[in-house]
């Protein structure tokens, strides 16, 4: 985390990163996709939403404006997960026994506790991101004027964070479930719909010629001459953000 946001002009932290300022989304049917990052969202009924980013790496703005005056507003944000932006975290935070998820949100609660914000103990997110493979946490957040949830998820290359903003606890309360409803359909993107064919080894073809300009297997070969020999390469390692950091 190279800096903190305050999103929505609440001191709500959400570690961003991002370095492209393009964004590659699509919002159809209260259906949000960004295939820039890999992730679907269902935007929840009555909420106006919008893929105009305020801020780098902020992908969706969510709106809910309502005669009481319990308006609220969710954001979604997600940032690259590399080895400097793990090593950011605090030392306590990523020597956790505890989750990803639990130790990105630690090193959030840390940023915020430092700037005399209040925040609520983690809680575990839902069922359906751990299946989706992109496990969340999430915790509550207030600075006396301005009242937040905060949820974040973490996926092999992302950090994820889904955030329900309000001006009271009240207000908070009224918008909860619809916050929790686009929590739950939070989730990456397939393969498939990312219209890519599923991952598989990359393969070269050699051909082994002897002095002589014949395959060493051409005795067996009825022809005199054998085909190409293919042999399978595993593909390039990926490199984990999650190991060893220099000493703080």
């Amino acid at each position: 985390m190279r800096r903190l946001f305050v999103a929505l002009g609440v001191c709500v932290a959400i570690a961003i990163a991002i370095a492209s300022s393009s964004v590659n989304a699509e919002l159809d049917n209260q259906v949000f996709t960004s295939r820039e990052h890999r992730l679907r969202v269902v935007v929840p009924r009555g909420w106006r939403a919008t893929d105009q980013p305020t801020y780098p790496g902020l992908i969706l703005w969510m709106l809910r404006t309502m005669p009481d005056g319990k308006d609220g507003k969710i954001v979604l944000s997600a940032e690259p997960f590399t080895r400097k932006v793990y090593c950011s975290w605090p030392p306590e935070c990523r020597a956790s026994a505890e989750s990803l998820p639990s130790k990105f949100a630690c090193a959030l609660r840390s940023k915020l506790t430092a700037q005399r914000i209040h925040t609520g103990p983690i809680q575990a997110g839902p069922k359906e991101n751990e299946q989706s493979g992109m496990p969340s946490v999430w915790f509550e957040v207030d600075d006396g004027k301005r009242f937040a949830r905060q949820a974040v998820a973490v996926r092999e290359d992302r950090l994820v964070s889904l955030v329900l903003s309000a001006g009271s606890v009240e207000a908070r309360g009224t918008h909860e479930r619809a916050f929790e409803q686009a929590l739950r359909t939070l989730r990456p993107l397939t393969p498939e719909e990312l219209g890519q064919p599923l991952p598989a080894p990359e393969s070269v073809v050699m051909q082994l010629v002897t002095d002589g300009g014949v395959p060493p297997d051409a005795a067996a070969s009825d022809a005199g001459v054998a085909g190409p020999a293919t042999f399978a390469l595993a593909p390039a390692a990926k490199i984990d953000p999650v190991g060893p950091c220099a000493k703080q």
